[in-house]
């Protein structure tokens, strides 16, 4: 309903007439009497005339002109004196308080009062009194139309930087959800959370709230499948307003049937937890944001690939690329490609040579589309150049680390497969005995086999060769080596044919090995007349080529080694895990013989963290500590941490094989170097100085903290 004062035409939500009291004033301070004078020649618009408590009925003839003036242009000038609008906002809090609870039919207005109330804020709520005032008033409002809505029914209150106090919207919701035994859906949760008073939203939640908000909904859904169920106990939810009109005063609102839930305990520990989860989670993707503001579309592929797993990436340059490998892989379990092919894709430094910080965001990326890359550096791979590389599909199980297991797996596939290539053909044969022996022996997981059958094509495929190696296989045990021998020898004798390039290659390797390459042939000749299952087809011995008469193989028996097994093989598979599982210098040294050595940012590990560092680690440590004075060894740290943090501040970014590395050749354990390096930062400055997981990034402030 519109009316006519003064001339001015006044749209609704306003009290306009004569007698209209409230509880603590004659007549209410909203009150608009058109009977009072308004001069309109000389409207008082910045509101000098106004007392502190202002009222209608008091105000200058000039400042009702001003008031009037005001109201017929629709309240948005935000030039308004806010005297003005708080008059007005006095007849809202009337309406809520005074005449609602006399009339519940008008409860039906209270959701356009709120929203007038919304818009009022949008446009003045840069004053404090009034956005104190507007906004516990929104709280009145909620729990005055609660009584004939459905709380749940509304979208959760927006995740405001403010969190305190908590939204009655989310105390009503969560008592009804609590009163009916129903279980919180994930965004009632998350707006929960994010209002809990035990949890603080750090910036990852404010910097990225999209990927947030969905990655919080993922962890909430597998931790707590429907979701938390909460007993409605406690007090009841109610809430005290004083108004801003001194015609009314104070107020006590108390929903019947409704408990305050939102610090329950147990629900507040579970919130917490996932909550600092999610955030830890998205921590370098949102440190990635931060030093990326405006990614180029090739850099928003870098970006895409730190998302967790699970928030699958969505942007043009994500769906062109997953397109790009969908089709190379042309629904195939593998393909073989260039790596021109994806450092022509991918953000690179160097468009020769992939960076492993570069190429591990490219595996996390692959992973989400359920791909995998071999060459990877994650799992003890070299960095992707031109050549060959192999895309394959990994599964959901795909490891993204390497085991002590498989990095034995690879390391022993590299030099079979050195045998195997050096006649020039790989038979299926050979291939399968290289995998199927492997997967058997030492116990692979389905995920590492898949991947392990794609090393060995790109081992296949790739320029196969053995120098380096020698002075690593010195570290082997006369066993290992023995094992080592027996499989190669099993394996070229795989597909029933003994090429002279093969038994030439295998006496190189037993050179290497410090084994009698003399024992080749007879060894050969063992595995050749070793039992085999019956044929159920033709079988080829071998194809006729005159010019390539072979070796003499001897009769059975007279050089047979006497350690040989009826089984042709030395490798003893318990003997072999245990010792892959249990000794942690031997996996280090074999996840490592064919690493390439020509980055001197990341030294060859020579332990695990869950084992004591080898002499050699010790002895390096040794000299670098002998070789720091003592006044460079910071407060409460030993000289290795020292000098490891000082190698860490070389860079802003370390993968966490990068560092266990690292932290090996100093001597000291990964985790405790951490934890060790990050009391030491916050004791200093209150921030750590090391964050995150499967990339660590060095943060300046702790760090700096410490080397000052």
């Amino acid at each position: 309903m519109r009316v006519t004062v003064a001339g001015f035409d006044l749209p609704g939500m306003v009290y306009v007439g004569r007698g209209l009291t409230s509880p603590k004033a004659n007549p209410d301070p909203s009150l608009v009497d058109p009977s009072l004078k308004v001069d309109s020649r000389r409207p008082d618009r910045n509101g000098s005339s106004l007392g502190y408590w202002p009222s209608y009925s008091k105000l200058t003839p000039g400042a009702r002109a001003a008031y009037l003036e005001w109201l017929s242009g629709g309240r948005t000038d935000p030039r308004a004196s806010i005297g003005y609008v708080f008059i007005f906002f006095y007849g809202l809090e009337r309406r809520a308080l005074l005449d609602v609870a006399a009339d519940k039919s008008l409860t039906a207005e209270v959701d356009s009062i709120r929203i007038e109330v919304q818009r009022l804020l949008s446009i003045y709520g840069h004053n404090g009194s009034f956005r104190v005032y507007a906004s516990q008033f929104l709280s009145v409002l909620d729990l005055v139309g609660a009584a004939t809505g459905d709380p749940v029914a509304a979208p959760p209150p927006p995740l405001d930087r403010q969190t305190w106090p908590i939204p009655m919207a989310l105390k009503l919701a969560l008592g009804d959800l609590a009163a009916d035994n129903k279980p919180v859906p994930a965004n009632w949760a998350l707006a929960w959370a994010w209002y809990h008073p035990e949890v603080y939203p750090r910036t990852p939640a404010t910097r990225c709230p999209q990927e947030f908000a969905a990655l919080f909904s993922l962890r909430y859904s597998e931790k707590h499948a429907d979701g938390l169920k909460i007993r409605g106990t406690g007090r009841p939810v109610k809430v005290s307003y004083h108004t801003a009109s001194a015609g009314i005063g104070g107020a006590e609102l108390e929903l019947a049937g409704i408990r305050d839930v939102v610090d329950n305990p147990a629900a507040g520990r579970a919130l917490r937890e996932l909550f600092e989860r999610v955030t830890d989670e998205l921590d370098p993707y949102s440190r990635w944001v931060g030093r990326n503001p405006e990614p180029t579309p090739r850099q928003a592929l870098a970006g895409a690939a730190l998302l967790p797993a699970g928030l699958a990436a969505t942007s043009s340059a994500v769906d062109e690329f997953r397109a790009w490998v969908l089709e190379a892989l042309g629904g195939k379990e593998q393909a073989l490609i260039d790596g021109i092919d994806l450092l022509s894709r991918w953000p690179v430094a160097n468009p020769e040579k992939m960076a492993k910080t570069e190429t591990t965001a490219l595996a996390g990326l692959l992973s989400q589309f359920d791909v995998g890359v071999e060459p990877d550096v994650r799992l003890g791979g070299p960095p992707i150049t031109p050549g060959p590389v192999v895309l394959f599909r990994t599964g959901p199980a795909s490891p993204a680390a390497a085991t002590p297991t498989y990095s034995a797996a690879t390391t022993l596939l590299h030099l079979a497969a050195v045998v195997s290539a050096a006649d020039g053909v790989v038979s299926p044969e050979e291939q399968n005995h290289l995998v199927e022996h492997l997967n058997a022996a030492l116990h692979l997981t389905l995920g590492e086999r898949t991947r392990l059958a794609a090393h060995l094509t790109w081992l296949l495929n790739s320029d196969l060769k053995t120098t380096g190696l020698k002075k690593r296989l010195d570290a082997l045990t006369g066993a290992q080596r023995e094992g080592i021998g027996q499989l190669l020898v099993t394996v070229a004798a795989a597909d029933g044919v003994i090429s002279p390039q093969e038994v030439t290659s295998l006496g190189k390797i037993y050179t290497l090995l410090g084994l009698d390459p003399s024992s080749v042939t007879s060894r050969l000749h063992v595995s050749m007349t070793e039992p085999v299952r019956p044929a159920t087809g033709p079988v080829r011995v071998r194809d006729a080529a005159p010019e390539d008469a072979g070796f003499s193989v001897p009769a059975p028996g007279r050089h047979r080694p006497p350690e040989t097994s009826s089984a042709g093989l030395v490798l003893d598979e318990d003997v072999i895990a245990a010792k892959l599982e249990q000794t942690a210098e031997v996996t280090a040294l074999l996840r490592t013989l064919f690493t390439e050595e020509d980055d001197p940012a990341a030294p060859a590990p020579a332990s695990s963290s869950a084992d004591a560092p080898s002499p050699s680690a010790t002895a390096r440590a040794s000299e670098r500590q002998d070789t720091a004075p003592d006044g460079d060894v910071i407060a409460g740290l030993d000289a290795a941490t020292t000098a490891l943090l000082r190698q860490l501040s070389s860079r802003s970014t370390w993968t966490r094989p990068e560092f266990d590395d690292l932290a090996a050749s100093f001597g000291v354990m990964p985790d405790g170097a951490i934890d060790m390096l990050n009391e030491a930062a916050i004791d200093a400055t209150g921030e750590p100085v090391i964050e995150g997981d499967d990339e660590l990034d060095i943060n300046p402030e702790g760090l700096e903290g410490l080397l000052t």
